[in-house]
């Protein structure tokens, strides 16, 4: 035990596996004296050592648990019910609460919610206490926000009471009414876009020099909010986005080609490095002198190209064409010094630009943030060849892994058959570190660790062996706190015949948080199953950790899930595991709200997140209230169909209350379900000043995008009107103007082709009766006209045959009688 205590007393960063290993020498029998020596190393604990503890022991020893970092989920959670259950502790104010310190994490979301937002915000003052809540579950933050929120609903009451890293969590419909005290901040504090684009005016107002605006902030760039403001002050706006490394700007498309459209006419268009680079991707070309076009593509080089749209995919390819026109590059052969000026754009150049560049590609290609099978077969096809500075695959190392940078994320398994089992090993501990400080997702290291694992069959033909039983060595605490597990069971054979149903339980966040591959973890739920089969229930602090392993169960699995907290809940939806198949997210969802007191408030829409609110019936949906609505992020319902879409909107518009005129913030809190939206709504927007982008636009239903007429879209769309022109080959933007008069098209002189022909006219005698859609809404009204004796709508649809011919004949008779009468 003295040595135990030396050990981790005088070492510093141990190896998890030292960790785990002097935990698991402990066996099941801990006591105060053995969390005492192991001390900070006490991570090193399964979750069922500290489930065996009894919880006067983990109570003498609170004083070196609560300081310890890096517990997972499920051992901060064990410990928290442990001492809760037995009556040790109770968590009922702010002292009991920042006592917790890093076990914070394991309250339930219930008992945070069960205290005052005036103890709370007591609470909030103390910088550990805020340091440790960073690290909880996004439902706990979300608790404590509202929490907070409760002490006093003023806006300026809520930015001063809501820490900075966790203003993400205000509800949207709480930011409005901030007064100009309030500027500094807002500014200084961390803001989802969603959010961003409801105050970006205020901000933006409040502050001379556009430069100090914050990047948080300036992502909320939008033409709704930067209408009423000088060319000059947007600009400046403009200009303040041109951010690199960590505060460079994240703007989407639609905030790009609005940005264009106000600078556009500028005298100093064509100071490219004046912009951000993602802008420049949407210049008008023909603006591009050939004396500085590559000045133009140097400074687009740092652009990031995955931001195009495939309504604007075009533009991508134009600008390769254009690119190679300008360096005067013939076929696919790039040098060194074309590969500095195109930077970033070598991320959409095909496989055969790839083989037959300077190596410098293989540099330029580590910038991009994901890669084609195309440009990784490529590499490879590269790489291979020997004609790179890593030689020939006989003579590659570990240290041609290092020097590939990101790369070896993407490669394949015939890559990885060119490295021994212990180098890929070696490489696999340091490079996983690199992508969890990246923040890569699980999916991509997925594949990387498929790939390795393939590689490793494959060379030893091991997967032509049958093995029954475990020859490698049994899963432990231990193997499971390598960094690499399941390296070393590369077969999901080996894996089943390893691990045993109690291994599982015990460790099984620890296991879930390495665990990637679908048929290892379809045998983890396995051994779940099997472990608790004799009840047919597994506990919720199991459910709650389950992880990426929930998105392979079966209905069976889920029938076994307890089910009845929002921490259950939103453990269970949280995207970062994949996406949920529409029948199991439902499946789950009904199993929370059958419990009785469960319903689908705020807290269960955010967990929730729109495409699994999707998976709901129309029934359930229209449960939800106004102010639930209110409450929540916003969602994205755009894989709703119709009819759920036009339910979501009805509760949505009650929430955002509009008049005969929507206000910006309104219709800002609206837009994620506008697509629901009736023609009476988007009529009133046409009148409101908010200038829609064109991907909200073309997200409309398209049969309310039918009865618009062309001033009304002039007026829904305003400063982003030229937009129309890019995505007039969007099948819902053709179908409009197919049903326009030409001649209305022509008059926004966007050079819009595909309209009907011009109105024609009837006349009688020397009287002519023109019938034209000019000055009815442009067009939008049902305008009649004659054709080859056919009368239709300007919308398109058939009229009356019997009354329009009445009234012609009456109308000739009437004309006969004048004329004669003459």
């Amino acid at each position: 035990m003295i040595l135990l205590h030396n050990l981790t007393t005088l070492c510093t960063n141990l190896d998890p596996q030292v960790s785990a290993a002097l935990a698991a020498n402990m066996g099941d029998n801990i006591n105060s004296n053995t969390i005492a020596a192991l001390g900070r190393e006490s991570t090193g604990l399964s979750e069922g050592q500290i489930t065996m503890a009894p919880a006067s022991v983990l109570w003498a020893s609170f004083s070196i648990l609560s300081t310890v970092i890096g517990w997972n989920q499920g051992q901060a959670m064990a410990i928290i019910q442990s001492l809760m259950l037995s009556g040790t502790v109770k968590i009922n104010n702010a002292s009991t609460l920042t006592a917790l310190g890093s076990l914070v994490t394991g309250v339930p979301s219930a008992t945070l919610g069960s205290i005052s937002g005036t103890e709370l915000l007591y609470a909030s003052q103390n910088p550990t206490f805020i340091t440790y809540m960073q690290t909880a579950p996004t439902i706990l933050i979300q608790t404590f926000v509202t929490q907070l929120i409760t002490v006093n609903p003023n806006p300026d009451s809520i930015l001063q009471n809501v820490p900075d890293s966790m203003a993400t969590e205000i509800p949207r419909s709480l930011l409005q009414g901030f007064s100009q005290s309030s500027v500094e901040k807002l500014n200084q504090k961390t803001w989802r876009h969603e959010q961003a684009v409801l105050f970006f005016d205020t901000v933006a107002l409040g502050i001379d020099n556009s430069d100090n605006m914050s990047s948080s902030v300036l992502q909320g760039f939008t033409c709704t909010r930067v209408a009423s403001m000088t060319t000059t002050k947007i600009k400046n706006l403009v200009k303040a986005c041109r951010r690199k490394g960590n505060n460079r700007v994240a703007l989407r498309e639609t905030q790009l080609t609005c940005m264009y459209n106000y600078i556009k006419e500028g005298s100093d268009v064509t100071s490219y490095n004046l912009y951000p680079p993602d802008m420049l991707l949407y210049y008008d070309y023909s603006k591009v002198s050939q004396d500085t076009c590559k000045d133009y593509f140097r400074e687009l080089g740092d652009a990031d190209f995955s931001v195009f749209s495939n309504a604007l995919s075009f533009k991508r390819t134009a600008l390769v064409n254009n690119a190679k026109t300008c360096l005067g590059i013939i076929g696919t052969v790039l040098s060194s010094d074309n590969l500095q000026v195109l930077g970033n754009m070598v991320c959409v150049l095909d496989g055969s630009y790839i083989q037959n560049s300077d190596q410098l590609i293989l540099q330029k290609l580590q910038n991009c943030n994901d890669l084609t099978d195309e440009q990784v077969a490529a590499i490879e096809t590269l790489l291979t060849s020997g004609k790179t500075q890593y030689g020939l695959p006989a003579t590659w190392n570990r240290e041609t892994l290092d020097n590939l940078g990101i790369l070896p994320l993407y490669l394949t398994s015939s890559f990885y058959r060119n490295f021994s089992k212990k180098v890929k090993g070696q490489f696999l501990q340091s490079f996983l570190k690199v992508l969890r400080k990246n923040g890569t997702s699980r999916q991509k290291k997925r594949r990387m660790k498929t790939a390795i694992r393939q590689s490793i069959i494959e060379k030893s033909q091991s997967k032509r062996s049958i093995v029954s039983e475990c020859t490698v060595g049994n899963i432990t605490q231990v193997t499971i706190s390598e960094s690499t597990f399941p390296f070393n069971y590369e077969t999901v054979t080996k894996f089943n015949c390893c691990l045993t149903a109690k291994t599982v339980v015990d460790n099984l966040e620890a296991i879930t948080a390495k665990v990637d591959d679908q048929e290892y973890l379809e045998v983890v739920l396995a051994r779940l199953r099997e472990f608790y089969s004799a009840n047919s229930t597994i506990p919720e602090a199991k459910v709650q950790v389950l992880g990426p392993a929930s998105r392979v169960a079966t209905n069976a699995d889920i029938t076994m899930w307890n089910i009845t907290k929002i921490d259950t809940l939103s453990a269970l939806m949280d995207s970062s595991y994949g996406n949920w198949d529409a029948a199991m997210a439902q499946t789950i969802i009904s199993k929370y709200l059958r419990n009785s007191g469960n319903t689908l408030g705020s807290a269960e829409l955010n967990s929730i997140g729109g495409p699994n609110l999707c998976s709901l019936d129309i029934s359930l949906l229209k449960i939800i209230t106004q102010s639930s609505l209110s409450k929540a992020n916003a969602l994205t319902v755009t894989n709703c169909n119709i009819t759920k879409k036009r339910t979501l909107f009805i509760i949505a518009e009650g929430a955002f209350q509009s008049r005969s005129t929507v206000s910006a913030t309104s219709y800002q809190l609206t837009q994620p379900y506008i697509g629901g939206a009736d023609s009476a709504y988007v009529q009133r927007l046409s009148t409101s000043n908010i200038n829609m982008d064109m991907d909200t636009f073309i997200s409309l239903d398209p049969t309310v995008i039918q009865t618009l007429g062309v001033s009304q879209v002039k007026g829904l769309l305003g400063s982003n009107l030229p937009e129309l022109k890019s995505y007039e080959n969007q099948s819902v933007v053709q179908t409009w103007i197919s049903t326009r008069f030409q001649a209305d098209l022509d008059s926004l002189g966007l050079d819009l082709k595909g309209g009907k022909a011009d109105p024609t006219t009837v006349g009688v005698g020397n009287i002519i009766l023109p019938i034209t859609s000019a000055g009815v809404a442009g067009g939008a009204g049902p305008v009649t006209t004659v054709a080859g004796g056919a009368a239709t709508t300007a919308s398109g649809g058939a009229i009356n045959r019997p009354t329009f011919g009445l009234h012609l004949l009456l109308t000739t008779l009437a004309i006969a009688v004048l004329y004669l009468l003459h």
